[in-house]
């Protein structure tokens, strides 16, 4: 009788051994697939499938724009309207950011006072993107500033390498001069025009310094009373920055 209910107990524990097996096999194996094999490789392209946007295909392992075609296949890797034959950069959808970090007005503005209000106007390819910043800047003559002023980010066209940057810069609604470059006092001479290429990717950037001062147009005027200066001198300021590019998509 002993014998019998001990075979009994031995076959209960035998199936309950078993049924255990049969729940934590799988666990098990998902986490020795984890631990042991972090990097399975499904469809033996090189690419794990942790960082594979197809794991079961060996063509194909990403997909930039998220549009569910591999980018091997999607002749729009970035869905930006241009195919990635006439696209300079085919993974991103590319914009441009102006950024500006500092400047210093070198001539006085007006014979009483010794500040003035300033701000910046950013043109891309001939169009207004930003006046910076948003509200004029109060600054006094002949200091330096550091300031952290930047456009929004323009989309521009991918198919295109070289866009212009036209940046203005005025001080108590007056055009300063910000091109050493030019010495022509009309209008085309104060202008700092940049011809800025994009590059092939994201991160790409130029930077931009120049000195309305530089073209010696106000030179031995130094010497003039103040409110001679005002009047005769042609207002220079300098200015540095940077240009970007950046995705548009953010």
């Amino acid at each position: 009788m002993l014998g019998r209910e001990r075979n009994l107990i031995l076959i209960f524990i035998a199936i309950i051994i078993v049924l255990i097996i049969i729940i934590v096999t799988p666990f098990v194996y998902k986490n020795y697939q984890s631990v042991f094999n972090p990097n399975k490789d499904s469809d033996g392209d090189g690419i794990p499938d942790k960082d594979d946007a197809f794991p079961h295909n060996p063509h194909e392992w990403k997909d930039s724009d998220g549009d569910g075609i591999g980018d091997n296949e999607d002749p729009d890797d970035d869905n930006d309207g241009i195919p990635d034959d006439d696209d300079l950069v085919p993974y991103s959808d590319a914009g441009i950011k102006v950024c500006i970090y500092g400047f210093r007005i070198k001539t006085p503005l007006s014979i009483r006072n010794s500040t003035a209000n300033v701000y910046a106007k950013i043109y891309i390819d001939e169009n207004l993107v930003a006046t910076l910043p948003n509200t004029p800047y109060n600054a006094e003559i002949d200091k330096d500033y550091s300031v952290n002023w930047s456009t929004p980010v323009i989309n521009v066209d991918d198919s295109i390498g070289e866009h212009i940057i036209r940046i203005e810069f005025y001080g108590n609604k007056k055009l300063l001069d910000i091109n050493g470059e030019n010495a022509t006092k009309k209008e085309g001479g104060k202008i700092l025009v940049i011809n800025y290429y994009i590059g092939n990717e994201i991160g790409h950037k130029e930077s931009f310094s120049d000195d309305g001062s530089n073209d010696d147009n106000n030179k031995n005027m130094w010497l003039l009373p103040r409110a001679l200066k005002v009047l005769f001198m042609e207002k220079d300021a300098s200015i540095y920055g940077e240009i970007l590019t950046v995705n548009a998509r953010v």
